[in-house]
């Protein structure tokens, strides 16, 4: 599990996401990637955004990173479950996403 003790305020891990597929009207292809990571504290905004900038380009990879926005003010300290969601544009050639900013691989699966 990624998190807490790397700096970053919400745990997740490969366990905690999934990847699946699905075909546009016009035979393109997107990823919708779902998770769930354990906050801190109730509040969180997390965000999947492609990563920037690229490595090496992998064809079978899309690389994203999870970004964390906290809560402002006071709130309780008690770890809460937040989800996150987002949808990507990909290549036939795409078989996993990697989270880059947490080391975290998930397979594609056709929807």
């Amino acid at each position: 599990m990624s998190g807490y003790g790397n700096g970053f305020a919400c745990a997740a891990g490969a366990e905690d996401f999934t990847a699946t597929a699905h075909r546009a009207g016009k035979g393109g292809r997107t990823v919708t990637v779902k998770g769930t990571c354990q906050c801190r504290t109730p509040g969180f905004d997390l965000e999947l955004v492609l990563a920037s900038p690229p490595f090496v380009p992998v064809p079978e990879e899309l690389h994203l990173e999870l970004t964390e926005v906290p809560p402002k003010g006071v709130v309780a300290q008690v770890i809460t479950p937040t989800d996150v969601e987002g949808e990507f544009e990909i290549g036939d050639e795409v078989e996993r996403v990697l989270i880059r900013n947490r080391n975290i691989t998930v397979l594609v699966k056709e929807g």
